[in-house]
């Protein structure tokens, strides 16, 4: 509709008074795009949510030329006579930034599926809270955003299960579009060898974000915003996200990820760095490990930890605690730590042999 518009056509557009968005996530881009182009006629967009099965729209957001800066275009509010909650797995309310399942409710709900009682069953529940009213399980998820927003997650069936957890990948990406200058995002599963399993992270970029720190700064935000265990091993680069015929992300056209490329400025110093960067570089199969490197950014997780201590133990002979490396996340700060485990353990065995003297003397 946007690329329809041009300086020719806009001129007949004076009685265009409102736009409505819906059937798809309504990026921020399209929002700056549909300003640009319907320049002042005075007509306005609306983001509109829902389901076929609570006729068609249940919530309304008016857009703003704001919100092309916008992680996420809102979803809105519940229009008249609807009702939207955001629900965990065992129909409780959940709390501001924490995801959940959506539900529809309201004058709108169906009956159910003709001739389709099963289907009816598991799609049309009791509400939890209002006897003899019914909620639809909608298979969509939502999250309430501290300004009382509320934002559209994608499919339940979208989320991703990495080492047991389960991620929402649009999460990642709401986190990754709110850094400057990142235009775009998706993150998708990604195994580099089998049963590895990580994520990867696409992204297009505006001028004022190329610069050469890019993958570093974004990963100090992440790292900030997020848990370690959502945090992608691969960040790429792209000149646009490819999409198909119907506009959505086109998954298999998607390049293969990489590893984030890390410089390689500080190298090991001392024995310990130089112990410590080995084994990394053994568990992790990437070489000239810069000793300030993260280790989870590197594409480290929990399993590969316990292999990096299990090597350790088994070459210094000595007990290695787990947490020493989730404490101490680069080569640099590890070691020190490994040097003061050991410092310790000779301490405390010299002030043992002492107590021993003491007690017998020869």
């Amino acid at each position: 509709f946007c690329d329809e518009i041009t300086e020719d056509r806009r001129r007949g557009l004076s009685g265009l008074r409102y736009v409505i968005s819906s059937g798809e996530a309504l990026r921020p881009d399209l929002v700056g795009k549909f300003y640009d182009r319907i320049g002042p006629t005075g007509a306005r967009l609306f983001n509109q949510w829902g389901a076929t099965e609570v006729s068609i729209d249940s919530t309304a957001h008016e857009c703003t030329p704001d919100d092309r800066w916008a992680a996420d275009v809102p979803l809105g509010g519940a229009i008249a006579n609807n009702q939207v909650l955001v629900l965990d797995e065992h129909l409780n309310p959940v709390p501001v930034g924490v995801p959940g399942d959506l539900y529809l409710g309201g004058a709108g709900l169906a009956r159910g599926y003709l001739g389709d009682a099963r289907k009816t069953a598991g799609a049309f529940i009791p509400h939890p809270y209002v006897p003899g009213e019914r909620l639809y399980r909608t298979g969509d998820r939502g999250v309430w955003r501290a300004n009382g927003t509320l934002t559209f997650l994608g499919r339940a069936d979208s989320q991703v299960k990495i080492r047991g957890i389960r991620i929402e990948p649009a999460e990642i990406e709401h986190t990754l579009r709110r850094f400057p200058g990142i235009r775009d995002a998706v993150v998708v599963k990604w195994e580099p060898a089998p049963g590895d399993q990580r994520l990867a992270a696409y992204i297009t970029v505006g001028d004022e974000a190329a610069g050469e720190n890019l993958l570093t700064e974004l990963n100090a935000h992440l790292a900030d915003q997020l848990p370690i265990y959502m945090i992608p091993s691969s960040i790429t680069v792209l000149d646009r996200i490819p999409v198909n015929a119907n506009g959505k992300t086109d998954y298999r056209a998607l390049p293969e990820p990489q590893f984030t490329a890390v410089e390689s400025t500080a190298r090991p110093r001392s024995e310990a760095e130089e112990l410590v960067a080995g084994i990394w570089s053994e568990v992790l199969g990437r070489e000239d490990l810069d000793i300030g490197a993260n280790f989870f950014t590197l594409g480290g997780h929990s399993l590969l930890a316990t292999r990096i201590i299990s090597r350790l133990r088994h070459a210094l002979s000595a007990e290695i605690p787990l947490s020493v490396i989730f404490d101490n996340p680069t080569i640099q700060t590890m070691a020190i730590a490994v040097e003061n485990i050991l410092l310790d353990a000779v301490t405390t065995a010299d002030v043992a042999r002492e107590i021993v003297d003491e007690r017998n003397p020869s």
